[in-house]
């Protein structure tokens, strides 16, 4: 595996930047060196992959001039909060995007992995963790500078965010910056600064909405919030609330 380092993003000492070139998939090389060992910290990225991993089963389309990046952690918490780490990194990236897009730009997150700008989807999210409760790899795709092509409803940050001097190397270093701060408050308060973060941009109770598993099972109706955990709670019918759980989204 090819490693470059040619322009080096200013990261917290927190992390260790692993640098790809040769256009792997990010996320498979993160849970690669996450199985073999790698420590703490690890951040593999890159600006342009062949081999993108969405959900089970599905590819990321994505385009050059985008930031790849996943980060192997070590959890020293119940893995029943695993999933929780998604909604930590869904803020950071939302609060990078918001410090260099124009004013007034529409940022949105859609539960639990999604971050919109415009109204089109510019960034996912995912989780891969070890069975034994070894490691956490968070792994964010964003387009940059241009937008899938085959995908209808992407966008890319800079022609949604109104403003061409974006880069992937920037969004990284903002990225990073606030991964690291809203880490810490996560363990040290909870959910509650999190969740207050999220729900800002978030749809409202009452919102048509539908969630797809990977069991394929499909969970629609209207919203009626997150609870105390992250979890998103749905009315499926008269009385009746369905609860999808981050770690049930994500299959851990």
């Amino acid at each position: 595996m090819s490693q470059t380092d040619p322009s080096r993003p200013q990261l917290p000492l927190a992390y260790e930047p692993v640098a790809l070139d040769n256009g792997d998939g990010v996320r498979s090389h993160a849970v690669r060196m996450a199985r073999e060992g790698a420590e703490e910290g690890t951040l593999v990225w890159a600006t342009r992959q062949s081999e993108g991993r969405g959900r089970p089963g599905k590819d990321w389309h994505s385009p050059d001039e985008g930031l790849y990046v996943s980060l192997i952690l070590e959890p020293e918490f119940a893995r029943a909060d695993f999933g929780q780490i998604a909604l930590v990194g869904v803020v950071s990236m939302g609060l990078a995007f918001a410090e260099q897009v124009v004013p007034m730009t529409d940022l949105a997150y859609r539960w639990p992995n999604d971050i919109l700008l415009s109204g089109v989807k510019v960034a996912g999210l995912w989780l891969d963790a070890d069975e034994h409760n070894d490691w956490l790899v968070l792994s964010v795709a964003v387009n940059v500078g241009r937008a899938p092509e085959t995908v209808i409803d992407a966008g890319c940050v800079q022609v949604e965010g109104g403003n061409p001097d974006i880069t992937p190397t920037s969004l990284l270093e903002n990225y990073a910056r606030h991964f690291l701060h809203w880490l810490n408050r996560w363990a040290e308060e909870g959910m509650d600064p999190i969740l207050g973060q999220f729900r800002n941009r978030h749809a409202q109770p009452g919102t048509a909405m539908m969630v797809r598993l990977d069991t394929e099972e499909v969970i629609a109706g209207p919203l009626i919030g997150l609870d105390e955990t992250g979890a998103l709670q749905v009315e499926t019918g008269q009385d009746q609330v369905r609860t999808v759980t981050l770690n049930e989204f994500f299959g851990l």
